[in-house]
C-alpha cells in the first residue's frame, strides 16, 4: 500500500512539473522560406512572310519566298534551319511525294546574302544568339526552277520546300546533345558567362 502511495505521489509530481513547464515562456523564433525556380523557355516560330502558294509555275521562273526565324522564348537560343525541296503532287490539301522520286537538281533555293547564316552539314546555323522577340535575317529569299533539266515529267507536279527549324538554349553547351554535334560551326557566336540569358 505504501508502495502504491509512493508511486501515486511521483505520478502527481511529474504531472505538476509538466503543467508548470508547459506554461513557462522562452524567447523563440521560427521562419520558413519558399524558394521558387521557374524554368526559362526556348520557343521559335518560322516566319514565311505571308507567302501564298504559287500555281501555274513555269520552268525558268524565280519566285519570292522569304523565310526567317523568330525567337519567342525567354532564353538565349541557338537556331538552325534545314531546307529540303521535294517534288510531289497535291491530293486536296495533302502533299504526296512523287513516286518514283523526281530529282530536285532543277531547283535552286536562293539563300539571302546575309552573312549571319553559316552552312554546315546540311544545316544553316544563325551566327548570333537569339534573344526573346528577336528575328533572324532572312535565310531563304526566293526559289528558282531551271528551264533546262525540267522536262515533261514535272508537268502538273508541286514543289514543296520543307523548312525544319530547331532551337536550343545557348547555355551549358546544350547544342552538343540537342543538335548532336561536338562544336559549333566556325563563325557562330559562342556562349560566355558575360552573354545575357
Amino acid at each position: 500500500m505504501r508502495k502504491n502511495l509512493l508511486i501515486g505521489l511521483l505520478v502527481f509530481s511529474l504531472a505538476a512539473l509538466l503543467v508548470v513547464g508547459g506554461t513557462m515562456a522562452w524567447f523563440t523564433d521560427s521562419q520558413t522560406a519558399d524558394n521558387k525556380f521557374t524554368a526559362g523557355t526556348v520557343a521559335i516560330e518560322i516566319d514565311e512572310h505571308d507567302f501564298q502558294d504559287i500555281t501555274n509555275w513555269n520552268p525558268g521562273d524565280t519566285t519570292n519566298k522569304d523565310v526567317s526565324i523568330k525567337s519567342t522564348g525567354s532564353k538565349g537560343t541557338y537556331v538552325r534551319v534545314k531546307l529540303t525541296p521535294v517534288w510531289g503532287a497535291l491530293d486536296g490539301d495533302d502533299f504526296i511525294e512523287a513516286d518514283p522520286a523526281l530529282p530536285t537538281t532543277n531547283v535552286t533555293l536562293n539563300i539571302s546574302d546575309s552573312t549571319k547564316w553559316i552552312y554546315s552539314d546540311g544545316w544553316y546555323y544563325y551566327s548570333e544568339i537569339m534573344s526573346q522577340d528577336e528575328e533572324t535575317d532572312l535565310l531563304l529569299d526566293s526559289v528558282t526552277i531551271a528551264g533546262l533539266g525540267t522536262d515533261n515529267s514535272y508537268q502538273g507536279k508541286t514543289l514543296k520546300v520543307d523548312v525544319e527549324a530547331e532551337a536550343v538554349q545557348a547555355s551549358h553547351e546544350a547544342y552538343k546533345d540537342a543538335f548532336g554535334i561536338t562544336s559549333l560551326p566556325d563563325g557562330v557566336e559562342a556562349w560566355s558567362e558575360s552573354t545575357p540569358e
